[in-house]
């Protein structure tokens, strides 16, 4: 009777990938891949890793069915026949011996009386079962070898050579080569001289083209009785810090009446649009400088003229643009306040809120 269970153990592991003993355990087998074996020179089939769980005691009814119809009986007699196998195993292990399930592995209990499982090594793989392992043995690739480098010859011996080849030695020795390259060399030479002499002197004739300032139409006041030339300078502003503007008024005859400026008169032509007042409004202030220059960066790259200040521990960030009336300042206010969630103010506007 032991003998059948263990052939029914053995030959249903090749159909379950779990066969429980009912009070003793379960067999389980998961499926691994090929392996190769570098050391030993072996490639190993796919097989199935065989495992024993003494936690998995419930009876599912498997191990029984198998017995029944393969030994003709009833369903009482199997579940007696597991009953007095189950009770021989563990007789055997309690006297500290090993039981052998022929092809499955052995079990035996260690010093906690635990119980352990040594598997056989039988593949349970049906797909890959029969299949053998196979040696092999590794390429190894051998280096090509590489031809010592000739000796030179001594002027003895290429006397006695042939004319020719003597010829041939002579064109390829390192005197010959730096002939060949002499003649490049000294044209790249003249070459780089003619270069640094005409960024000498001819960069030397081309004038340097003077920067405009940029000017602020402002109200010019009257000439004194003096005559003197009046400088007229402007307060520097946030916006354009130390901007002077200079206007030479030539003294009237004293037969004739002084010439009065009228309000608003324009004494410049400035070269951008005199028509225009420029205006800094701050879009956002930040009390990190990274961030604050981050958001200058954006502004840049949508096309705004960007300006950075420092007020206390903030960093403003804005934008100058020139405008004409209070309806173009309104207008960019609600530009940048659309475009960027922001509450745009001028410096003034700030000033007056304390900020």
């Amino acid at each position: 009777m032991t003998t059948d269970v263990n052939k029914a153990i053995q030959e249903l592991l090749f159909e379950k990938t779990a066969v429980i003993v009912p009070g003793l355990g379960g067999f389980t087998s998961m499926p691994g891949s090929a392996t190769v074996d570098y050391v030993q020179d072996v490639i190993t089939p796919p097989t199935s890793k065989l495992e024993f769980n003494p936690n998995l005691v419930l009876n599912d009814g498997i191990l029984v069915q198998y017995l029944q119809k393969h030994n003709i009986s009833t369903y009482q007699e199997a579940e007696g026949m597991v009953e007095r196998y189950v009770n021989t195993v563990r007789d055997t292990l309690e006297r500290r011996e090993i039981y052998e399930i022929p092809k499955v592995g052995r079990l035996y209990q260690d010093y906690e009386q635990k119980i352990r499982f040594m598997p056989e090594g039988t593949n349970f793989n049906a797909d890959s079962f029969g299949l053998p392992t196979i040696d092999f043995q590794p390429l190894v690739r051998e280096k090509p070898k590489v031809a010592p480098p000739m000796p030179k010859p001594t002027v003895a011996e290429s006397l006695f050579e042939p004319a020719e080849v003597a010829a041939i030695k002579v064109d390829e020795s390192p005197a010959s080569l730096t002939m060949k390259v002499l003649p490049w060399a000294v044209l790249l030479l003249a070459i780089l001289i003619a270069l640094s002499l005409y960024n000498i002197f001819g960069g030397q004739r081309q004038k340097p083209i003077a920067e405009v300032p940029e000017r602020v139409n402002v109200k010019p006041s009257l000439p004194e009785e003096s005559g003197a030339n009046k400088q007229i300078e402007t307060s520097p502003t946030e916006d354009n810090p130390s901007v002077t503007q200079e206007a030479e008024k030539s003294t009237p005859p004293a037969s004739k009446p002084e010439a009065t400026i009228p309000d608003g008169a324009d004494t410049e032509q400035d070269s951008f649009e005199p028509t225009k007042d420029k205006l800094y409004m701050v879009v956002h202030s930040f009390g990190v400088k990274n961030n604050a220059t981050k958001f200058a960066q954006t502004l840049t790259e949508d096309g705004y003229a960007t300006q950075t200040k420092r007020a206390g521990k903030l960093y403003r960030v804005g934008v100058t643009f020139a405008y004409n009336s209070q309806s173009d300042i309104e207008k960019m206010r609600k530009e940048l306040a659309t475009k960027y969630k922001a509450g745009p103010k001028t410096e003034k506007e700030l000033e007056e809120m304390g900020q």
